[in-house]
C-alpha cells in the first residue's frame, strides 16, 4: 500500500489465491466420509475400526449391540477391552488379530469356536475376519473387523452334527456309529473284544396294550439303565426297534458277563 502527500491510501498491493478447487476437494472428502459412515451403519454386521495403535475409531450399530458398547465411550479405547474374545471350548482368551494383521498386511479370520464376551457378559459365538484400512501409498493406518452373531446358526448346527450320531429318542450312539466304531477298535492293541447285545422284553405288548409313547418311555428307561452300567469307553447303542447293543474294548468274556449282570440289576429297580 502507497500513501499520498496527505497520508491517505493511494495504492493497494495484495495477491488473490484461487481455493475453489480445495474448497471443492474438502467438500469431495466430506461426501466421502458421510458414504462411508452411512455404510458401516448399514452393514449388517458388527464393524470396528482401529487406527495403527490398536484403538477404536469406529464402532457400528451392530457393533454396539454386541459389544455393549456405545460408540462414543469405545473410541480411543484399546480394541481388547471392546472386542473380548475366549475359546469357547478351552475358556482362554483369544489373541487379538490385530496385531497379526498389522504385522502381515493379509486379511485374517478368527478361529473356530470363538466367542465374544460383551461388556455385561453376554456370550456369543461369532465369526469374524481382520483386514488391514491402506492410505493410497499402501501404508497401513489401521485395521477394520468385521464379525457377525452365528450362536443360533452354531445352535442348529450341533443338533443336526448329534442327530446324525445319536438315537434321537433315547440319546445313544445310532447303528451307523456303532458299525463305524467296530472298524475304528479292529487293531491288536483293543483285543479282547466283548459284544453284548440284547433287547427289550415286553415293549410290543406294551406298545399295544398302553400305546407307542408308553413304549418309547420303556426304551428310554432301558437305555438309561445300559448305559449307567457300562464304562466311560464302552460304545453303547440302539441297533434298532428294541435292540441295544454294546461294543466293549479290552475286555474279556468275564468282564462282560460281569456288565450283563449290573445291566439286569439296575433295570430290575427302575422298570
Amino acid at each position: 500500500m502507497e500513501l499520498n502527500e496527505h497520508g491517505e491510501a493511494e495504492k493497494f498491493i495484495g495477491s488473490l489465491l484461487d481455493i475453489t478447487e480445495r474448497k471443492l476437494l474438502e467438500k469431495s472428502l466430506e461426501v466421502e466420509k458421510e458414504k462411508l459412515r452411512i455404510t458401516i451403519t448399514s452393514i449388517g454386521d458388527g464393524v470396528i475400526a482401529t487406527d495403527i495403535n490398536g484403538r477404536v475409531t469406529i464402532l457400528n450399530k451392530v457393533a454396539e449391540e454386541l459389544t455393549g458398547w456405545k460408540q462414543e465411550e469405545a473410541v480411543g479405547k484399546p480394541i481388547e477391552e471392546v472386542f473380548s474374545i475366549i475359546n469357547e471350548k478351552t475358556r482362554v482368551k483369544c489373541e487379538n488379530p490385530i496385531q497379526k494383521v498389522i504385522e502381515s498386511g493379509l486379511v485374517l479370520g478368527l478361529a473356530n469356536h470363538t466367542a465374544l464376551i460383551s461388556k455385561d457378559g453376554t456370550e456369543r459365538s461369532i465369526a469374524d475376519s481382520a483386514a488391514p484400512i491402506k492410505d493410497s501409498d499402501g501404508n497401513i493406518q489401521g485395521v477394520i473387523i468385521v464379525f457377525r452373531d452365528i450362536t443360533e446358526e452354531k445352535r442348529r448346527q450341533d443338533e443336526i452334527y448329534y442327530m446324525s450320531y445319536h438315537d434321537p429318542l433315547t440319546g445313544l450312539y445310532n447303528r451307523r456309529v456303532f458299525e463305524e466304531e467296530i472298524k475304528r477298535l479292529d487293531t491288536e492293541r483293543n483285543l479282547p473284544i466283548s459284544i453284548i447285545m440284547g433287547d427289550c422284553n415286553g415293549l410290543k405288548l406294551t406298545n399295544d396294550a398302553f400305546g407307542h409313547s408308553v413304549g418309547d418311555r420303556l426304551l428310554k428307561k432301558v437305555a438309561e439303565a445300559i448305559k449307567s452300567a457300562c464304562r466311560a469307553d464302552d460304545i453303547v447303542a440302539r441297533w434298532g426297534g428294541d435292540e441295544f447293543i454294546i461294543l466293549l474294548p479290552k475286555t474279556k468274556k468275564e468282564e462282560a458277563k460281569t456288565i450283563v449282570e449290573r445291566i439286569k440289576n439296575i433295570c430290575s429297580n427302575i422298570i
